[in-house]
């Protein structure tokens, strides 16, 4: 596969990523018609409507981009940008401030206090990092890494007092459940992609990319297991 059909295919897979995010969305406010009312799932309404227009507008900007290089080129090259990495610390913000919400909520007691508070904690230095240390022009190792490791452990957590604690079965718990699976698997992958990146990329280009392609489709199977995750969900 040449390069040029292999940014194609990247493109195509980008697009179900997209619409994939997209079901999430169309999931809530097919059946709450909006806002969900339960306090659980705001939280998580808000992350997903957030990352589908971040999305959209990376993809929008990606077109812009190819349709006109002689408007755009020189302006990222004034900034030093060379790629779409300069949106990402936007969509670690978007899941650390939401996201820390919602396992702050489905975790009980301090547990889940004290995810709220460390979510904000990591909002405020993810903002740091932006702006006085890895910068938005490249991909942030720290920051991505981070992220998907915060991600791990609140659903560590939430798997631990569940099945351990025994909370009960019910319907919503059941529906939670294959929401935090769809994050613990997207973010596991994603964590691994991170340790052996550099290593890849610079000795087996080809494979890195391939590997990348496998990470986008587990992001794709997380982000469907989430939607019908919210499709199943009925307050208890």
């Amino acid at each position: 596969m040449t390069e040029s059909e292999f940014g194609q295919l990247v493109i195509k897979v980008g697009y179900v990523l997209l619409a994939a995010r997209g079901a999430i969305v169309g999931v809530f406010l097919l059946r709450y018609r909006g806002v969900p009312d339960h306090f659980v799932l705001k939280p998580l309404f808000w992350y997903a409507i957030f990352a589908l227009l971040i999305a959209i507008f990376e993809s929008s900007f990606i077109g812009l981009v190819n349709t006109f290089p002689d408007f755009f080129v020189p302006y990222l090259t004034r900034f030093e940008i060379d790629d779409t990495f300069f949106i990402s610390p936007i969509y670690y913000l978007n899941e650390l401030w939401f996201l820390g919400l919602f396992f702050g909520r489905i975790v009980h007691g301090q547990t889940g206090r004290l995810i709220r508070i460390i979510s904000v904690c990591l909002f405020v230095l993810e903002i740091l990092n932006t702006l006085f240390a890895e910068g938005y022009k490249d991909a942030q190792k720290v920051g991505s890494f981070c992220l998907a490791l915060y991600l791990i452990v609140v659903s560590v957590l939430f798997f631990k007092q569940h099945f351990i604690n025994k909370i009960g079965n019910s319907l919503s718990t059941d529906a939670l459940n294959l929401i935090v699976w769809g994050f613990f698997c997207m973010n596991t992958f994603s964590i691994l992609i991170l340790f052996f990146s550099d290593r890849l990329y610079n000795d087996l280009p080809s494979l890195f990319y391939q590997i990348s392609m496998g990470r986008m489709a587990i992001e794709i199977f997380g982000l469907l297991l989430i939607a019908y995750g919210v499709r199943l969900f009925k307050p208890s």
